[in-house]
């Protein structure tokens, strides 16, 4: 689907106005509302490098440990992601699109313009500095 209207959600308190912005602007041009949200992967946590305090055999068990906690961390970002997709998915249907369509996205808000460029007709989001270097469409950012 091409020249869409893409809100750019992440879960921030924007989020609201950058849904209704996108659903104000995909009335006004009649042009279709995507909602692609980030998840899956969750915010990196600086984690002290304890190599050199770990007893033998103990960083096995400590490498095991972190592994299934980025993998907990990970599953809970995916549910995060789907929930706020529909919710956003709802208010857009409650303000008068017909069928927004969402897709939850892996990855950075850049790998998800970088991927979706050739579909954007309008970008609506908050995060400034990441979009602008990014985007070649036009964007419409909430302050």
């Amino acid at each position: 689907m091409t020249d869409q209207v893409m809100a750019a959600i992440d879960g921030s308190q924007f989020s609201t106005g950058v849904c209704d912005y996108a659903t104000w602007a995909s009335l006004a041009l009649g042009a279709p509302r995507n909602l692609p949200a980030r998840g899956g992967h969750p915010p990196q946590i600086a984690e002290a490098d304890l190599s050199g305090n770990i007893g033998l055999g103990s960083r096995e068990h400590l490498l095991e440990e972190l592994s299934q906690l980025d993998e907990q961390r990970a599953k809970v970002a995916q549910e995060q992601g789907r929930l706020m997709l529909q919710a956003a998915r709802e208010r857009a249907i409650e303000d008068g699109v017909a069928e927004p369509a969402s897709r939850q996205r892996n990855g950075t808000l850049v790998e998800t313009l970088d991927e979706l460029q050739n579909e954007i007709r309008l970008l609506v989001g908050s995060t400034t500095t990441a979009m602008l270097r990014k985007s070649r469409v036009p964007i419409l950012l909430l302050r």
